[in-house]
């Protein structure tokens, strides 16, 4: 049975407690039994031949067990190895001259090839027992020669110009971990995906992090390559068997919250596409896109530097990752389709007497299914120092359910479509701009969450760091606020609201348009548009809005109550106010500069401490 492990706050003490149970069927991720697919060298029987009697421009079919004996043997040139079900090991094969080929069923961890040779196919199918890998439960020694064998492999198929590697039914651990945060480091102590290479698992497939103590690890890595694909399989982190125990990495930096366990680290990595892989049970992400390093202050890839770019990550799960499912921190193109992201950073946080965190297997923050978070500097004057960037990502088709903290945060992003996907929490923003929200389905799983969608105000040095949101053909079901609206040069249009405490919420917004939009509810108490107060509503047209509710069409408070002078500063034309309560009035209070004309309303307007609030044209009907 799977548990959340939290550490009891008393007396400092170390004794683990169970705060919440998620499933009572794990033997997905454990079967008992494990049971690998038989490799096709069937044949025992020694050879009665010397291969290093073969002439050139010859084929021998390897229909026995050839034991070199620890010697090398080369080979002239244009040699064909062919497989007879049969094997060659115990030395080395020495290639010369051209037109070498080897069958890829020969090779195995103790066979060792020089020379100038290819694979007979692209294609090549890897059996752990020919590879020395041990499946099952093991020591963290057995798991870290895993980690090398299955690395030789790749490398040799690699240079033997394979270009497909499959995995059968497998279910082994490797020790990846890693005592600091690097990539280099990271990746050398990764299962390496090359360039140009298909690693491709299949529903057997079990590829299990080694469960650790330290801070850190990635069990997948693409480092600096172009064209890779990594399809199929499960890819299990160890987060429910993780150490938690408070650790200073080998950099003597503090790593108490151990929130960077990886199943995939993409990383400066061109033109590569994740698909229909299951990724659960990180200790941090499931899957994290980087570049090589640091960009300069301005943003620049310099000194041999990339960035991630052409990255797809499609029909793949992303399951109970323990900080985030997905985070994008530097990337030009990432495109995310038909995924599911689910229960991302479940568990509370428990603390210790004396109010300090304790880290265990429940989420740590930031706990979005999504997470486009460029870590960059802001001064106070405004400026930016981009460091990392975050451009051109697209996320469409997806399912998110149960993440703790949101689904999707576009925390620093630029150029960002989020298309046709089904969300049950929110999507949030910190300073981004030019984003696409358009046509998701949101259903609050719980009628408390504040928004569905959240478009923030966020200034530095006098200039708006969050504009030019675009939220169209959204449907936004159960929430406390169906959008919030904040910063510069939106455009909100044809969404519908559906029993939301309010459909609309305004907070410091300029610039910006909103209209034809509808806004329903039969709740006991709901709003069509409300106002967050003191907020400053500057330039902001509001037309051919639909609103009908138990309570209040407008409720604005303290709208530009802080301006000075009498510039028109919001305009609601050709709306419809509805109320299902002949006691409730549009209401205006503490509010100034705004308009309402041309609008029909079954209740009448009521101003209270407001002032230049102008009427035109407005029709009251029954």
């Amino acid at each position: 049975m799977k548990t959340y492990k939290v550490l009891t706050s008393s007396l400092l003490c170390s004794l683990f407690s169970i705060v919440f149970f998620i499933s009572c069927n794990d033997n997905d991720d454990f079967p008992n039994l494990v049971d690998s697919e038989n490799p096709e060298n069937t044949i025992s029987t020694p050879c009665n031949f010397d291969l290093s009697t073969i002439t050139a421009n010859s084929t021998k079919v390897i229909d026995c067990v050839w034991d070199l004996k620890g010697e090398t043997i080369t080979l002239p040139e244009s040699v064909k190895l062919d497989f007879g079900k049969g094997d060659i090991v115990n030395g080395k094969l020495v290639f010369t001259g051209d037109n070498n080929t080897i069958d890829g069923r020969l090779l195995n961890s103790k066979l060792e090839i020089e020379g100038a040779v290819k694979l007979k196919s692209s294609t090549f199918k890897f059996y752990t027992v020919r590879w020395d890998v041990v499946e099952g439960k093991t020591t963290k020694e057995i798991s870290l020669t895993n980690r090398k064998n299955i690395n030789k492999s790749i490398e040799m198929v690699k240079r033997l110009e394979g270009t497909v590697f499959e995995l059968g039914k497998i279910d082994a651990y490797f020790n990846v971990e890693a005592n600091k945060i690097n990539r280099v480091y990271h990746s050398e102590r990764s299962i390496r995906i090359p360039s140009d290479f298909h690693f491709k698992m299949n529903d057997d497939t079990f590829l299990r992090v080694q469960p650790t103590h330290f801070p850190s690890y990635s069990l997948l890595t693409t480092y600096v390559t172009d064209n890779s694909t990594i399809s199929g399989g499960n890819l299990i982190g160890d987060r429910w068997e993780h150490n938690y125990s408070p650790i200073n990495d080998i950099a003597g930096v503090k790593r108490d919250d151990h929130g960077y366990g990886f199943l995939i680290w993409i990383i400066g990595t061109h033109n590569s596409t994740v698909d229909n892989v299951t990724i659960k049970n990180a200790s941090g992400d499931g899957i994290i896109i980087h570049s090589k390093t640091i960009r300069t202050p301005d943003g620049l890839l310099v000194n041999g530097n990339r960035t991630s770019e052409k990255i797809t990550i499609k029909n793949s799960r992303i399951i109970e990752s323990r900080r985030n499912g997905i985070s994008v921190i530097d990337a030009n193109g990432v495109i995310i389709d038909n995924c599911e992201v689910t229960d991302t950073g479940k568990g509370e946080q428990v603390y210790d007497a004396n109010g300090s965190k304790i880290f265990s297997s429940s989420g740590t923050a930031p706990r979005y299914g999504i997470d486009l978070e460029a870590l960059r500097y802001v001064n106070d004057n405004g400026t930016i120092n981009e460091i990392n960037k975050i451009e051109n990502i697209t996320i469409k088709r997806s399912k998110f359910k149960g993440n703790e903290a949101g689904d999707i945060v576009v925390y620093t992003a630029s150029n960002v479509d989020i298309l046709e996907n089904y969300f049950d929490k929110w999507v949030g923003t910190f300073a981004s701009n030019t984003v696409l929200i358009q046509k998701n389905t949101f259903e609050a799983r719980d009628p408390n969450i504040t928004f569905g969608i959240n478009v923030n105000s966020y200034t530095r040095g006098g200039n708006e760091l969050n504009h030019h949101f675009t939220i169209t053909e959204n449907t936004i079901t159960g929430y406390r606020n169906g959008i919030t609206l904040g910063g510069t040069n939106n455009a909100i249009y044809k969404n519908k609201t559906i029993n939301c405490v309010t459909g609309l919420s305004l907070g410091d917004v300029s610039n910006s348009n909103v209209y034809e939009n509808e806004y329903v509810s039969d709740l006991k108490v709901s709003y069509g548009i409300n106002a967050f107060p003191n907020s400053i509503v500057e330039n902001v047209n509001i037309e051919k809005e639909y609103i009908k509710v138990t309570n209040r069409p407008l409720n604005l408070r303290g709208i530009n109550s802080t301006i000075k002078g009498e510039t028109n500063l919001l305009t609601f034309d050709n709306c419809e106010f509805y109320t299902s309560s002949k006691n409730f009035k549009v209401h205006i209070k503490d509010s100034k500069n705004l308009t309402i004309k041309n609008s029909k309303m079954n209740t009448s307007i009521e101003k209270i401490n407001s002032t230049n609030i102008i009427e035109e044209g407005n029709v009251v009907v029954d």
